[in-house]
């Protein structure tokens, strides 16, 4: 049910990612889970997660997710594993993954990171906001509006 945990979330990525044979590694799936939940909140008007990404220098973060899952061999997470299949029978879930993995799924986590840095970004706004320190929650209004404009029109919705 949503809201997801971060962790199930970003696991359901990583096998989503291993089922299509894509690289895998933790800056690729922070940067997917941050674009899954930035896609899903402009076009459902809900987080699909419980946690918020924050901004790190490299880009936006899930602290708990990036912490839980680097003790687990990301290539061998799958999507026949048990904590993944409610949201792999989420259907708006698989079919925003679709477009995600269409769009983004191939770039390296370098050029995913760099993308997440933009100009106008919701990271960057965080960022040069007045009182900023690392670590900081980026806003879900910074990210609907932004993510409004990329890809709900390219969703058709």
């Amino acid at each position: 049910m949503r809201p997801y945990k971060s962790t199930i979330l970003a696991k359901f990525i990583t096998a989503y990612l291993n089922d299509k044979r894509a690289d895998v590694n933790m800056t690729k799936i922070q940067k997917l889970t941050y674009i899954v939940y930035g896609s899903f909140l402009a076009i459902h008007d809900e987080r699909i997660c419980d946690e918020r990404p924050k901004a790190w220098p490299y880009g936006p973060v899930f602290p708990t997710t990036r912490n839980n899952l680097l003790r687990l061999d990301l290539n061998a997470i799958s999507l026949s594993d048990s904590d993944v299949q409610e949201i792999a029978s989420d259907r708006d879930v698989v079919s925003l993954m679709g477009i995600v993995y269409n769009t983004f799924g191939q770039w390296p986590a370098s050029s995913l990171s760099e993308w997440s840095h933009k100009e106008g970004s919701p990271w960057e706004r965080t960022v040069y906001s007045d009182g900023f320190k690392w670590g900081d929650v980026i806003g879900d209004d910074f990210i609907k509006s932004y993510f409004k404009k990329i890809i709900v029109p390219k969703n058709g919705n």
